[in-house]
């Protein structure tokens, strides 16, 4: 396969990845290219474009390449640490972003608006739902009882990778702190309940 069909998503860096840690990684890349593949092809994104952004970008890659190492082989929890660790890294560039506003003391309002903003934009109804528990200018918190990673990654019998992708919140936002911090103490990949979001505006 020419084309380099993970290019344009969170793992672009696979293939050297593999290369890195697996001595069969060509015939476990060309797996994850197939893999990858026929679930875009055959992909729902529930009539909405965000959707299938996270499908594309995230979900099936990460489900992908995951795939092909069980299928190689290899085992569950090198797979899944393996798929990790591509997903936290990919996640680096919003955390340095966000490490920005660590040391500001409007760092808190400036990710209010900001973070709402892409809550809207990126986690449409089709894919999440969203309860708002309090939103004012000392704490943003609200609880994600269905969520679109847990129900692809459920349908396809991988739902032990979802916590990957919970890991990369953390990766993003701890950064926040001192002047926001985040919190969660559960998630739907861990517990099936919810995932109990919170930003607390911090001291300076």
């Amino acid at each position: 396969m020419q084309r380099d069909v993970f290019s344009k998503t969170q793992i672009k860096g696979l293939r050297v990845e593999l290369d890195k840690q697996f001595l069969c990684a060509d015939k476990i890349y060309k797996k994850a290219c197939r893999i990858l593949v026929k679930e875009i092809n055959e992909m729902n994104d529930r009539g909405n474009k965000m959707i299938g952004v996270h499908l594309k970008k995230s979900i099936l890659p990460g489900y992908a390449c995951y795939k092909a190492l069980i299928n190689s082989g290899i085992e569950k929890k090198i797979a899944i640490d393996f798929v990790e660790r591509l997903m936290c890294n990919s996640a680096q560039k919003m955390a340095k972003i966000c490490k920005l506003l660590s040391t500001k003391k409007y760092g808190f309002k400036v990710f209010n608006v900001l973070f709402k903003l892409g809550l809207k934009i990126g986690f449409p109804k089709e894919g999440w739902t969203i309860e708002w528990m309090e939103n004012n200018k000392q704490c943003i918190r609200f609880n994600i009882t269905t969520c679109l990673y847990c129900e692809e990654l459920k349908k396809r019998n991988a739902l032990e990778l979802c916590p990957v992708f919970c890991k990369t919140d953390h990766v993003t936002y701890d950064p926040l702190a001192p002047s926001v911090i985040f919190e969660r103490n559960e998630t739907l990949a861990k517990t099936g309940t919810k995932c109990d979001f919170c930003f607390r505006k911090g001291r300076i």
